[in-house]
């Protein structure tokens, strides 16, 4: 082989070797060519995970982001309503509860700071702040007096005045017969008062216009008795309501302490419709303490009542409004949302409260056709002080 090659030779050999890194560059370019659509596929499926990951990533965000703006509304709703209820118990609370004590005291009773404190029979006793003091009455219609006042609209056949005491959880309710003579604020048919007179407590309720006026003078009447004790809260049904107020909460069953009408002493009775009306209202028209026999009927059932009125409502809250609208055509009160809301927390749903009954001791008088009462005072104090005040020696 000549060492000297022509030019055509080395053409020829730079051709072939030419065509020779052609063909593998054309396979590495091929290659590389293949290696970029294989990246440009992984690429694509990695971009499309990318996107499904950011979208559940802001799926994420936006569950969490509404359920935070929901807690952050149920938390701010739960504090308005919670700030709400504090309001109306705190209120209510105020409402029923007085620090403007001038409590008064027969005249040879000792007492300091307007009745706060007693000194009777060698001990000093203390007036009980924390006690509720309510008036419920149960008036007949029916039972006009010409009173020559400023209405005619019966009279309260029931007094009972609740004494509630929070401390101790102690419901202690005490039954005012009507007869019982004490001092009543008179007003002409005008309106305009004219004086204080001694009468039966029960026509109280006839000077007035049969709702709020006769019942905050019937209140008068009661704070006189009971030593102008603190009193703002009533609550007024009209005899009528009755039936309506007892099927409310599925009937009261009772045992009769006497015989009188459809019902025999000792036996016991599920009460419904006008039975319930007849068992607190109905009485002998021919003895002087009937009226005092148709009051124990009365602790009777409205101890039941209560009773049953308390179970029904720690079993639904829904009970009180059941009541409260089968008794609003027929009652009248001046208890607010603040003093309900209280008085059921208090009383109600948190407490298992122990109800007690009494009576106003009194002598009984027949005057021509009608009875007079008249309050064994000694007695009497001795109640109050037990139930008002509380022993500090």
């Amino acid at each position: 082989m000549e060492t000297k090659h022509n030019g055509s030779d080395i053409v020829t050999m730079d051709t072939a070797t030419h065509e020779k890194h052609r063909h593998l560059g054309d396979s590495k370019h091929d290659d590389d060519n293949f290696q970029v659509i294989k990246s440009s596929g992984h690429h694509h499926h990695r971009s499309e995970a990318s996107r499904k990951r950011r979208k559940k990533h802001k799926r994420k965000k936006l569950i969490k982001r509404v359920l935070l703006i929901t807690g952050i509304s149920i938390l701010t709703l739960a504090v308005i309503l919670g700030a709400a209820y504090a309001v109306l118990y705190h209120t209510g609370k105020d409402e029923m509860q007085s620090d403007n004590l001038k409590i008064e005291s027969p005249t040879n009773v000792q007492t300091a700071d307007n009745g706060q404190y007693v000194y009777y029979k060698g001990h000093k006793y203390k007036y009980k702040n924390d006690i509720i003091n309510m008036l419920f009455m149960g008036v007949d219609q029916n039972n006009r007096h010409a009173t020559g006042g400023i209405g005619n609209n019966g009279m309260s056949d029931l007094i009972a005045l609740a004494a509630i005491d929070s401390k101790t959880n102690k419901a202690t309710l005490i039954n005012i017969p009507r007869d019982i003579i004490t001092d009543v604020k008179v007003y002409d048919s005008n309106g305009v008062y004219t004086g204080v007179e001694k009468m039966q407590i029960a026509l109280s309720f006839s000077y007035g216009d049969g709702e709020d006026t006769s019942c905050i003078n019937t209140m008068a009447a009661v704070r006189s008795l009971f030593y102008n004790v603190p009193l703002s809260s009533y609550f007024a049904l009209h005899m009528e309501g009755v039936p309506q107020l007892n099927d409310s909460i599925g009937g009261v069953t009772v045992t009769s302490p006497e015989t009188i009408g459809q019902f025999v002493e000792g036996e016991t009775y599920h009460l419904m419709g006008d039975d319930a009306l007849s068992f607190v209202h109905d009485r002998s028209m021919y003895t002087a303490d009937a009226n005092l026999k148709r009051n124990e009927r009365q602790k009777v059932y409205l101890s039941s009542f209560i009773k049953e009125f308390i179970k029904q409502t720690k079993a639904d809250i829904g009970a009180p409004v059941r009541l409260f609208n089968a008794s609003k055509p027929y009652s009248c009160t001046n208890l607010n949302a603040n003093r309900i809301t209280y008085l059921a927390t208090e009383f109600i749903m948190n407490r298992n409260i122990k109800i007690d009954m009494k009576s106003v001791p009194v002598t009984v008088k027949q005057v021509e056709n009608s009875a007079e009462n008249y309050v064994k005072e000694e007695e009497f104090y001795d109640l109050f002080i037990n139930i008002f005040y509380e022993k500090m020696d």
